[in-house]
């Protein structure tokens, strides 16, 4: 029996993370959104559900002229869905930063080795 590497350890705390958030999301949805958690949830997915909100959510609800973002209360899954998304985007910016990183120290590890 082998051990995962640390990259498969990396994928399945980002696979376990966002399936967290996605999870916590739908038993705050089907708690029916109370008060108390609305913090939590605003933090377990930002910025990435801010980003989705800014960038698809709003411009997709001006073009199609809906108006159901404007403090909907009553039972709607497509808020897990957001926060879950929220939750990737968060994983790949991460990711995104860690490869900008590497890419970096190994450009300065090869111009000082000249």
């Amino acid at each position: 029996m082998s051990t995962p590497g640390p990259r498969s350890r990396t994928r399945l705390a980002s696979v376990g993370y966002v399936g967290l958030v996605t999870l916590a999301a739908l038993v705050y949805e089907i708690a029916g959104q109370p008060e108390a958690g609305q913090a939590a949830m605003t933090l377990a997915a930002w910025p990435g559900d801010i980003v989705l909100l800014v960038t698809l959510a709003y411009p997709l609800a001006l073009l199609i002229g809906d108006d159901s973002l404007r403090g909907d209360t009553a039972f709607n899954l497509l808020d897990p869905l957001l926060h879950g998304a929220g939750a990737l985007v968060n994983v790949l910016i991460a990711w995104g930063v860690i490869a900008l990183v590497r890419h970096f120290r190994n450009e300065a590890r090869s111009s000082g080795s000249r």
